[in-house]
Formats: C-alpha cells, structure tokens, sequence
C-alpha cells in the first residue's frame, strides 16, 4: 500500500491539501486549488487491481476484471469529503480572508450555530472511516460477475462484495496510520457487519459509535 493512496483517500477528494491538511488557495481566484481528482481515482483503481489479485491467489479462482463504477465512486469520494472537511473548508475561507476582523472570524467560526453534521475541523480517524464506509455502502460503486461455480468459493468476497472491497480500501489506508480494523477476525461478527452494510439504512453516527471499538494499533 503506497503513501500516495492513503494521501488521496484520506485527504480532501474535492480541493488540494499541504501534507498538513491545509488548503492550498489559487492566487487568481482568491479560493481553494481544484484537485486533480484522477490522481485519486488512479490510486484507488491501483489498489482494488491489487485486492482482487489477492482474491484469485488466496481462492484459486478466475475472476472478471474488477468492476468499478467511476462515476459513482466519484460521487461517494464528494460526498464523503464533503462530510469530513466542510468545516475544515469553512474555517480556511473565514482565515483567507483578510478584510474579516479578528472578532468577525471568531464569530463566523462557530460551527455548532450551522447545523453541520460533524462540526470539527479534525474529525477523529474512526469518524472518517464510517464516513467512507457509510458513503461507498450507500452509492456501491463496487461488483462482481463471479461465475457460478466461483460464487461460493468467493465466500464474503463474492456474498456482500461491494461492503467487503470497501472494507479493505479503509484498511489499506489506515495503514499510514499504524492502524487497522479487526472486525474480520471473527467471522461471524463481519458477516453481520456486511450484512449491516449491504442491507441496513445505517448512519454516519451508529458506524462511527461501532468502528471505535474495533480501530486498534498495528
């Protein structure tokens, strides 16, 4: 797993960010750089290439080349970014903007006055995987045509397929942060999470509550 992905889908899909999460702002326009966002889809594409390599040397089976709706996944990368960083967008224009007095910043920065749904510029790590988890459970950006004798031997892969894929992309970039998901380690407790997250009308709020108990340091 590369820094580069982790950088893209952990990162604001939508503008570009400094390596400390800061908004990049174009001099011209006097607001954020656009982000080349196939650099992201690049990498993401990268690492389900080599999720589904996995999937055939651990099977033993052929499979169709991996399927990935973009424009979907395209809008589960908005959106999810649209949740985690909104605040984090609105802080950097109030500071960007020189003709704002002190006072005028500090009260436009009240974020708990906007009815945002997170309200913190640094969201902890377990609220951003739900997010991402929520989002691309929700627009399923991910299938599979296995064949019929293959199906079963796809076992989660092939059963809840879009959930699953979703579940190792987050697990991939956890990684730049020395941490990993658990759930997988009992079988029947992640067959009930992808059940969830294939079938069920999860929130944002229930994922995050529930991945906090599973996040542990690698």
């Amino acid at each position: 797993m590369s820094l580069n992905f982790s950088n893209h889908i952990l990162f604001d899909y939508w503008y570009k960010q400094n390596p400390d999460g800061s908004y990049i702002f174009n001099p011209a326009t006097d607001d954020f750089e656009l982000r080349n966002k196939n650099d992201a889809i690049d990498a993401m594409l990268g690492i389900l290439n080599q999720i589904y390599a996995n999937i055939i040397t651990q099977k033993g089976i052929q499979l169709h080349e991996p399927d990935c709706n973009v424009v979907l996944l395209d809008q589960a990368l908005y959106k999810y970014s649209r949740d985690i960083y909104g605040g984090k967008r609105l802080q950097a224009r109030i500071n960007n903007n020189k003709q704002l007095t002190t006072t005028s910043k500090n009260n436009l920065l009240k974020f708990n006055d906007y009815g945002l749904k997170i309200d913190s510029t640094s969201p902890y790590i377990h609220r951003q995987v739900a997010v991402l988890l929520y989002w691309l459970s929700v627009i399923k950006p991910f299938s599979i045509e296995p064949t019929r004798q293959s199906i079963k031997a796809l076992g989660f892969a092939g059963k809840f397929h879009n959930e699953y894929i979703s579940y190792l992309l987050v697990q991939a970039a956890l990684q730049l942060f020395n941490l990993r998901l658990k759930i997988h380690e009992d079988k029947l407790t992640f067959n009930e999470f992808l059940y969830d997250l294939h079938y069920r009308n999860l929130s944002r709020s229930s994922l995050e509550f529930y991945l906090n108990a599973y996040i542990t340091e690698i």
